[in-house]
């Protein structure tokens, strides 16, 4: 996934085509007038909001918003994210079908987003990712760029966390609400390994076949878009050292060896 600036996100990203079929960031409650225009010029028209009710805002885009509560409770403020992440897949795997499901009945682009943009948003995004065909390493790469983005905004918060905490849960608990290390998920992919794999877990939890269908429909157009952009810039290249050099004007041409 690209990252992509937009007036009001932070830790955004999107797949790698000129329409994508999903969007990733933090919470949109700052999103702008421009930066709402910014995400339908993107071919965004629906936003799937993974937070509980109580943590949102107040919203003035006038995108349509689905809410999936992930947690289904309050969401921890303390913890390690490997046993966040495990206790989600093992008991909250109807939310996370939901969720993935609504990315592959949506009928152009979608905004996911938490409220940082690295846990749920994470895990959902991996989920739809995987069933689509990418490969593992490129979930965890695409994981792992949230970190830098996240701390630069969420700081101050982790850091009024974890001083209400006892000092030997400080480390753990910044760890959680600013990093995105790749350990973290690459656990979380292999509880789900353990699982059957994604397509199964999914599936085992009402994800259709025509759903399975779509989003591997909606990954098959991103490739084509990237193979056809790659395409492109390699011709504008093979053209540019086509182009003879300039001789400037007055200046003598070279002399050829008799």
């Amino acid at each position: 996934m690209r990252a992509i600036e937009i007036d009001g996100l932070f830790n955004a990203r999107a797949a790698d085509a000129t329409t994508p079929w999903i969007v990733r960031a933090g919470s949109p409650d700052a999103l702008t007038v421009g930066g709402e225009t910014a995400l339908r010029d993107l071919g965004v028209s629906l936003i799937l909001d993974l937070r509980e009710r109580a943590e949102s805002g107040i919203r003035d885009h006038g995108i349509p918003v689905r809410q999936v509560p992930l947690y289904g409770s309050e969401p921890p403020v303390a913890g390690r994210l490997e046993d966040i992440y495990e206790t989600l897949l093992r008991v909250r795997g109807g939310a996370l079908a939901e969720a993935v499901a609504v990315l592959a009945n949506a009928e152009h682009g979608v905004l996911v987003h938490c409220t940082a943009g690295k846990d749920r948003t994470g895990l959902v995004v991996a989920l739809a990712q995987l069933v689509g065909g990418a490969s593992e390493s490129e979930v965890v790469a695409d994981y792992a760029r949230s970190g830098a983005e996240v701390r630069a905004v969420r700081e101050p918060f982790a850091l009024a966390v974890a001083a209400a905490y006892p000092s030997e849960q400080r480390d753990e608990i910044l760890r959680l609400h600013l990093d995105s290390p790749p350990a973290a998920i690459e656990y979380a992919l292999d509880v789900l390994r353990e699982l059957g794999g994604a397509e199964a877990y999914l599936r085992g939890h009402g994800l259709t076949d025509e759903q399975v269908g779509a989003l591997r429909g909606k990954a098959k157009v991103q490739v084509q878009a990237q193979v056809q952009a790659q395409a492109y810039a390699h011709e504008q290249e093979q053209e540019q050292e086509q182009v003879p050099a300039q001789v400037p004007a007055g200046s003598a041409a070279p002399a050829v060896a008799s």
